[in-house]
């Protein structure tokens, strides 16, 4: 099973630059989207009713921000929840949970802490309720859990360009980084990692400002995370940094289902 995650930063947007041809290229099973930016209103058909995909969306209240979904090709079989069940997290269309027959799999936006680090604190208790609802799904169902989305943090110094420069910006603070010492320590894996350990240039976001792409000026911030016991039915796990329409790249696994 092809699994795909990415920020495209405004799906509105996005399908004008081409998102329709990456779904029929690339052929992801499953499809999660952050920072989808609309209300399924506001969408094309072409959106809401894909062809080979079920899409489930959880927008946020506001128009214009946030916002995931879910697309499971037709056929596959599932069951979804839309957020945490907690109220400040799930006005911001921020999670979708979907259940297969022998995984569960969590799409995340991730808050950002914002330049004056005024969302730092929300943004850890979300991301803290996140894992406590995946360990919690997997003592309930018996089924291991993966966490994707943008997780607005760069958990390394091989994860971004400029670490030394950047110690004090949000995404690369301390104590963004030490949440996720803590999620590996509470039984979850970095899976690109698993597969890419010391390498550093991988990146999953670039500022438009600069070039920066071009000249591979970047961060890792979108991820693959899963309980530890899932790893040996992983096969793979990608960046896809050529594919162009938003200021992150998709990022992709395969599982073995």
């Amino acid at each position: 099973m092809k699994i795909a995650s990415w920020n495209v930063a405004g799906l509105r947007a996005c399908e004008k630059k081409g998102y329709h041809d990456w779904v029929r290229d690339f052929d992801a099973d499953i499809i999660c989207l952050q920072e989808t930016k609309a209300l399924p209103e506001q969408l094309n058909d072409s959106l809401v009713n894909p062809v080979n995909h079920e899409a489930i969306y959880a927008p946020a209240e506001k128009k214009g921000y946030s916002g995931v979904s879910t697309w499971v090709r037709k056929g596959i079989e599932h069951k979804h929840t839309i957020g945490l069940g907690i109220e400040k997290f799930d006005c911001e269309g921020r999670t979708i949970i979907t259940e297969f027959s022998n995984f569960i799999l969590i799409n995340c936006y991730f808050p950002n802490g914002q330049r004056d680090h005024g969302r730092v604190p929300y943004k850890l208790e979300f991301s803290r309720e996140v894992a406590k609802k995946a360990l919690t799904l997997k003592k309930k169902t018996k089924k291991e859990v993966i966490i994707t989305g943008d997780y607005n943090t760069a958990h390394h110094e091989i994860d971004l360009a400029n670490p030394k420069t950047n110690t004090k910006s949000t995404g690369f603070l301390p104590i963004e980084r030490e949440w996720m010492d803590e999620f590996k320590g509470q039984g979850f894996t970095d899976i690109f990692r698993e597969f890419t350990p010391d390498e550093n240039g991988h990146y999953t976001w670039w500022t438009f400002r600069g070039d920066c792409r071009a000249r591979n000026i970047g961060w890792r911030i979108d991820y693959f995370w899963s309980t530890n016991e899932l790893l040996p039915r992983v096969k793979a796990c990608e960046h896809h940094s050529d594919v162009m329409g938003s200021d992150h790249c998709p990022i992709s696994m395969i599982l073995e289902v």
